[in-house]
């Protein structure tokens, strides 16, 4: 390869040197014109995907890196991983002593069952609050309402049968008066004798205390109603209040009791959870999958601040600050290609756009945050990285080098073919995605055009060239019997362009 470089460019030199690439001038010696043909390298296009796109460098970051500390103090009673150790997300990182923690499970539990008995001694004061004795004295009352209301019809009748007894006074009273006054009349005017006036006196007397004892009785008769209604009202009272107030006070406390048995429960069953969390707590575990990257705890030591570092390095993250063009022109999820300098092989990855901000930074970029897999582990955290953005693509495009495409005042593009093996002839192409080094022509040329890739800058159409390299391959030069057979089999000028 160095000797074919050599070669070529000699024969460049000797070319450019020689003012080689103009047409033959009429009356010029044949073999001073054939020395004349400027040496060329040509290739065809390649067929391949071309992308108009921006780099952006950046830094690779793991995507989750965590610091994994104890939520409880005490002494390290055991470590499981070093630095550089894989672990898996719940593995067991390190322990603390827990003996204080036990025994403060212990005595909460010891609470607890205290507590627990109660809310039992509670339920039972709820169950037994209107039990047997209330029911009791519910009976008795019943009991003094009923012998109340037999009490009260009892006077009642007693009034009625003094009323009757009244009226038989009355009557007799009434009777016993009238024939005195008649007697009377008849003593007065010596009809009757005074030893009978005196029996009508005797039996006027009599009916007259009669009268007074039944309307007496009447009374006293009457105050035993009322005192009856008295008591029937009384014992009504008496059995509402056991009924209604006494047993619902009584419910209350029974209840309220057993409310705060159950507080005191419900406080204990706390402290328990409490203790057995601080339990879990002195085993303390890698709440992600990944690699040791610090380890800060020694056992017999006490714990303090984070005991473990672990950096996830399955899927990495690169942030880079880009243009507004290129903010508003990609979206989350997109595709694009990031190149790692630093590795001589497999340095090219695909990472997707996880995230881009709504908003600018301070200098007018924007942060745009892209996820990388890395499920063979070559990507290291802080390696270099360079970000492409493709603004857009072609897919199996005719693609040159760029160096072959000239144009014209940036208007017109053109190369030289090279035909029948020694005539440069110039086509006019359209051009798409120039990335610098390479650029797509979409149309003017064919696949198996042999464009003139180096020695163009100084051509001209019909110029006679010297090919030296094929598609990379040094070409022998041609003798004059080769030559000939070579333009017999070149294929005629013009023939397939590309639409």
């Amino acid at each position: 390869m160095k000797k074919y470089l050599r070669f070529t460019a000699a024969a460049l030199c000797i070319a450019l040197l020689s003012g080689c690439g103009g047409k033959p001038k009429d009356g010029m010696p044949e073999g001073e014109q054939e020395a004349k043909a400027t040496s060329v390298e040509v290739a065809n296009p390649t067929i391949n995907t071309v992308k108009d796109e921006y780099m952006y460098s950046g830094t690779i970051q793991a995507a989750e890196t965590v610091d994994v500390s104890a939520k409880v103090q005490g002494t390290v009673a055991a470590t499981y991983f070093n630095v550089g150790d894989a672990v898996t997300k719940g593995a067991v990182l390190y322990k603390i002593d827990d003996k204080d923690y036990q025994t403060a499970l212990k005595s909460a539990q010891a609470s607890l069952n205290s507590a627990n008995a109660g809310v039992q001694s509670a339920k039972t004061g709820v169950a037994t609050a209107n039990g047997a004795a209330m029911k009791t004295q519910l009976e008795g009352a019943k009991n003094a309402i009923t012998n109340a209301q037999t009490a009260l019809e009892n006077a009642r009748k007693s009034v009625e049968d003094a009323k009757i007894a009244v009226t038989n006074a009355q009557t007799n009273y009434d009777k016993a008066q009238n024939d005195y006054n008649i007697n009377k009349q008849l003593y007065d005017v010596g009809g009757l004798p005074e030893d009978t006036l005196n029996t009508y006196k005797i039996a006027l007397d009599t009916a007259a205390n009669a009268l007074t004892t039944a309307n007496n009785a009447k009374e006293k008769a009457e105050l035993g109603v009322k005192s009856a209604e008295d008591a029937l009202n009384q014992a009504n009272t008496s059995y509402n209040i056991l009924a209604n107030e006494t047993t619902a006070e009584n419910t209350k406390r029974a209840n309220d009791a057993l409310n705060t048995a159950l507080a005191a429960q419900k406080s204990a069953t706390v402290a328990v959870e409490n203790a057995q969390q601080q339990i879990a707590y002195c085993t303390v575990t890698s709440p992600i999958s990944g690699t040791v990257l610090k380890k800060n705890v020694t056992t017999g030591a006490m714990a303090a601040g984070a005991g473990y570092q672990i950096v996830d390095l399955s899927s990495l993250k690169v942030q880079v600050n880009v243009s507004e063009q290129i903010a508003t022109s990609v979206n989350v999820g997109d595709a694009v290609t990031i190149n790692i300098p630093s590795l001589k092989e497999g340095g090219e990855f695909t990472g997707s756009i996880t995230e881009i901000p709504p908003g600018a930074n301070a200098d007018g970029t924007y942060t745009v945050k892209i996820n990388i897999p890395n499920t063979t582990g070559t990507l290291k955290s802080g390696m270099f990285a360079e970000v492409h953005f493709a603004k857009s693509t072609s897919n199996d495009a005719f693609v040159l080098p760029r160096d072959a495409v000239m144009d014209k005042n940036g208007e017109e593009y053109y190369v030289f073919i090279a035909e029948n093996g020694n005539t440069a002839v110039r086509k006019t192409v359209t051009v798409g995605i120039d990335t610098g080094d390479t650029i797509e022509v979409t149309s003017g040329i064919e696949a198996t055009d042999k464009v003139v890739v180096k020695g163009q800058t100084y051509l001209a159409d019909g110029d006679s060239i010297n090919i030296v390299s094929d598609n990379g391959v040094e070409v022998e030069p041609a003798t004059e019997a080769t030559t000939a057979d070579e333009n017999d089999k070149a294929p005629a000028k013009g023939k397939g362009a590309k639409k």
